[in-house]
C-alpha cells in the first residue's frame, strides 16, 4: 500500500506540473497573439484615419485645381475674343490708311482733320484764290493729311502693343493651365493609390478583427472551463490548507 501511494503521489505531482506547464504555455500564447492582434488593429485603424485625412486634402486640392482650370479656360476664351476684335480694328485702320494713300478724301475715309482757321473764306476773291492762298491751303491739307497718317500710325502701334501683351498673357495662361492639368493627373493618381491602400487595409482589418474575435471567444471559454474545474470539496480544502499551514510552520 505504501508503494502504491508513493507511485500515485509522484505521478499526480508530475501530471499536475505537466498540465500546469501546458496551461501556462497556452495562456502565454493566447496573450501574445491577442496583444499582437490589438496592436495590428490599432495600427491599421490609425493608418486608415491618416488615409482619410490625405484623401480629404487631395479632394480639396483637386477642387481648387478644377476651379483654376475653368478660370484659365475662361480667360483664354476672352483673350481669343479680344485678339479677334483687335484684328478687326487693325484691318479697319489699315483700310483707312490704304484709302488715304490712294487719294480718298479724309472725310470719306472718316479720319478727323486738325482743326484750324478756315482758309477758304480768306482765299477767295473776285478773280479766285491767290497763289499764296493756294500754297497755304496745300500746306494745311498736307499738315492735316500727315496728322491723319500720324494718328493712324499711333492707333496701329497701340494695337500692336496690345496684341503682344495679349499673346504673352495668353501664353502664360496656357502654361499655367498645362501645369495645372499635369498636377491634376498626379493628384488623380495619388487619390487612386490612397483609395486602393485604404480598401486593402479595410479588408485586412476585417479579417484580423474576425480572427481576434474568434481567439477572444475561445480564450474566454478555455478560462471558464479551467475556472469551473478548480472547485475543491470541503474535506479536500481542509486537508490542503491544514497541511499547507504545517509545511509553512
Amino acid at each position: 500500500m505504501n508503494g502504491n501511494i508513493a507511485s500515485e503521489n509522484s505521478a499526480a505531482r508530475e501530471r499536475g506540473a505537466s498540465v500546469a506547464r501546458e496551461y501556462e504555455r497556452v495562456v502565454n500564447t493566447f496573450n501574445k497573439v491577442l496583444l499582437l492582434k490589438e496592436k495590428i488593429r490599432l495600427s491599421v485603424e490609425h493608418r486608415i484615419s491618416e488615409l482619410e485625412s490625405f484623401l480629404d486634402q487631395n479632394e480639396d486640392q483637386l477642387a481648387t485645381l478644377s476651379r483654376n482650370i475653368e478660370i484659365y479656360e475662361l480667360n483664354i476664351s476672352k483673350s481669343v475674343e479680344n485678339l479677334e476684335e483687335l484684328l478687326i480694328e487693325e484691318t479697319r485702320i489699315k483700310d483707312k490708311y490704304n484709302n488715304l494713300l490712294h487719294g480718298v478724301s479724309m472725310e470719306t475715309v472718316g479720319v478727323t482733320a486738325v482743326e484750324e482757321e478756315s482758309v477758304e473764306g480768306k482765299s477767295l476773291s473776285v478773280d479766285g484764290p491767290s497763289t499764296e492762298n493756294l500754297i497755304q491751303q496745300r500746306h494745311h491739307f498736307l499738315d492735316n493729311l500727315n496728322s491723319s497718317f500720324q494718328k493712324l500710325d499711333n492707333d496701329l502701334q497701340s494695337i500692336s502693343l496690345l496684341q503682344i501683351e495679349m499673346h504673352n498673357a495668353r501664353s502664360e495662361i496656357l502654361e499655367k493651365k498645362e501645369q495645372a492639368l499635369v498636377k491634376k493627373i498626379t493628384l488623380d493618381g495619388t487619390r487612386r493609390d490612397l483609395e486602393e491602400e485604404r480598401e486593402q487595409l479595410e479588408s485586412d482589418l476585417e479579417i484580423s478583427i474576425k480572427e481576434e474575435e474568434a481567439l477572444t471567444l475561445e480564450y474566454a471559454q478555455l478560462i471558464n472551463k479551467v475556472e469551473g474545474s478548480i472547485v475543491l470539496g470541503d474535506e479536500i480544502d481542509r486537508i490542503l490548507f491544514s497541511s499547507l499551514g504545517t509545511v509553512e510552520d
